[in-house]
């Protein structure tokens, strides 16, 4: 009778549990936010310091992916405008007081990392300022560095990456997302102030060139720390580039954050942008095969 009655009690208390348990989710686990101006919310102010990092919740897609992946923490957000892939685990980025070398804010513990970087390698900020100059910048000396270094940044990038990884959660995920093409093309690509259809479309070629090193080191970088991935945001910029009726990206403004500039803010994602990137990192993330191997204990 003792006996039934003990076990009557526990299958009432595990009835009593199971629609808690059903509902339960899985725990949010450690999630660092490391990279470029793309991951920092360059253009969206304000910001929280030196390194420009946007402080609303809609401005910079570390701080909007939590709401859209259950099992994210809130970011540890170390992601730096004007970073190159040095910065990321070699040196303390210059002029930007307070910020470590980004891989000291990884630990054992972290799970998730995402990380834009490499444009800043391939100089495409400056590119942009030659190509609103009179001269073609697609034939300036400018323009034959940056495709000298298209055929040296892929080791830099592989570097980069197993880097990241090595102080990571050895179970945990690293995340690398690359960038979008920044001017529509067709009827409408000539609305650009100062840059040329030519230029325009030259510069497009560059992002796809940067893009398929991004994603080939991603791959190399896989072989040898495991659990490295690629999420392609082209496509989710599609449509609203530049020169189109609802554009995600900052058009040609004043900045004076650090002294009067037209460079500093344009040409990044606005909020919609960043959320264009939220959403990519999000539906990556959502995939049950990369859920469960983030989430295992």
């Amino acid at each position: 009778m003792g006996k039934t009655l003990c076990g009557l009690v526990a299958l009432i208390a595990c009835a009593a549990l199971a629609p808690a348990l059903a509902g339960a989710t899985a725990p949010r686990v450690s999630y660092v936010a490391l990279g470029d101006s793309y991951s920092a919310g360059e253009g969206n102010s304000p910001f929280d310091g030196d390194c420009h990092r946007a402080t609303g919740s809609d401005s910079a897609y570390p701080r909007m992916l939590p709401g859209l992946v259950d099992y994210v923490s809130a970011p540890s957000f170390h992601a730096c405008t004007g970073a190159v892939t040095a910065d990321v685990w070699q040196r303390r980025q210059p002029n930007r007081n307070g910020q470590r070398v980004q891989t000291t804010y990884v630990t054992h513990s972290t799970r998730l990392v995402t990380l834009t970087i490499g444009g800043n390698d391939l100089h495409f900020s400056s590119i942009v300022a030659q190509c609103l100059l009179p001269t073609d910048c697609t034939k300036s000396h400018l323009a034959d560095e940056v495709r000298a270094d298209l055929t040296t940044i892929g080791p830099k990038l592989v570097n980069t990456y197993e880097r990241v990884r090595e102080r990571m959660d050895p179970g945990g995920s690293l995340i690398v997302a690359g960038y979008p093409h920044l001017f529509a093309s067709g009827p409408d690509s000539d609305c650009k102030p100062f840059i040329s259809v030519r230029e325009a479309t030259w510069i497009d070629s560059l992002v796809d060139s940067g893009n398929t090193r991004i994603a080939a080191a991603v791959q190399a970088a896989r072989g040898v720390a495991g659990n490295v991935s690629y999420v392609n945001v082209t496509g989710g910029f599609a449509g609203h580039e530049l020169c189109t009726k609802d554009q995600w990206l900052h058009s040609l403004f004043a900045d004076f954050d650090e002294g009067p500039t037209l460079v500093k803010g344009s040409y990044h994602p606005t909020p919609a942008g960043q959320r264009a990137y939220a959403k990519a990192f999000a539906a990556f993330l959502q995939r049950p095969a990369i859920r469960a191997a983030i989430t295992q204990p």
